[in-house]
This record gives C-alpha cells, structure tokens and sequence, in this order.
C-alpha cells in the first residue's frame, strides 16, 4: 500500500475557476469597499484567504454564494479528464491511499471532485477553506503520515502512479 496526496489544481485548473467565482461574488455580494477581484492573488489559496478578509462580517455568506457558483458554474468550468480518471481508479483498485487537498471549503470541494468523476478515487478528501497547508495537513492525518508525498500537477500525479 502506498499513500498519495494530490492537490486539487493538479487535477483542474482551479485558480482560474476561483478567479471567475471572485467576479461573480464581487457582482453578488458588493460591499464596501467593493471586492476587486482584479487585485486578488492569482492562486486559490490567495484568492479565498483574500476574500475571506474582505468578507469580514459585511458579506459572511460568501462561502454560500461560492457554492452556489459552483453548483451552476462547474459543469462549464470543470471537465473530467479520462485518461487521469482511469489513472486514479486503477490506482485506487491497487490499494493506493490516495487524498485530495484544496484549498477551498467542503462543500465545492465535493462539487468539483464530482463533477471531474474522480471524487470515488480518494480516500480522503481534505478541505482548507482558504488555507491549502491546512488541507495538507488534514490530508496527511487521514492518511496516517507525515511523510505522505504531495503532488502539485498531473505530471506528478502520473509520474508517481504509472508504474
């Protein structure tokens, strides 16, 4: 048995979903000041730990509207990859520990692992809601290790389960 833990922007281009969902809540929440999401970092973990800050308690719900985003918006955005898929799922059959990190809140973790098809795959799937090394860590304690190997690409993901 060997153990995995793939962060979610190897597996689709999540920060540009999060830039298009900063567009959306800003046009959504408003606020004052208003949300630029031009001027939001150009990672999801950025992005989010950034909006979080602007939401403060003027716009608390923005994690609702973020689902909801995703809800509507993934299907779009979200495309599931066969060849990565089938990759997963064999790794999956051979006993591989397999976990997913985001740095985005549950609920549209869980959407986007849906929508990509690959969400049956991980054993675990680890939300930071803002904070990709708090996902990190909740992954490696799911997992059991310290030690779990993480990988940040799809060229990762193949290269440390193809084999």
């Amino acid at each position: 048995m060997s153990k995995l833990i793939i962060v979610d922007t190897a597996l689709a281009d999540v920060d540009a979903l999060i830039a298009v969902a900063a567009d959306y809540l800003s046009r959504r929440l408003g606020g004052t000041p208003p949300l630029d999401p031009a001027a939001l970092p150009h990672d999801a973990a950025g992005a989010l730990a950034a909006i979080d800050a602007w939401a403060g308690e003027g716009a608390a719900n923005w994690r609702a509207e973020l689902t909801r985003f995703f809800e509507a918006h993934a299907p779009v955005h979200l495309v599931p990859d066969p060849e990565l898929n089938a990759l997963l799922r064999r790794a999956a059959k051979a006993d591989h520990h397999l976990a997913v990190a985001s740095a985005l809140p549950a609920t549209p973790l869980d959407l986007e692992l849906q929508q990509l098809g690959c969400a049956r795959a991980f054993k675990a799937a680890c939300a930071g809601d803002g904070s990709l090394d708090d996902a990190i860590s909740a992954a490696q304690a799911a997992l059991g290790g310290h030690g779990t190997p993480v990988v940040r690409t799809r060229g990762e993901i193949f290269a440390a389960l193809a084999g």
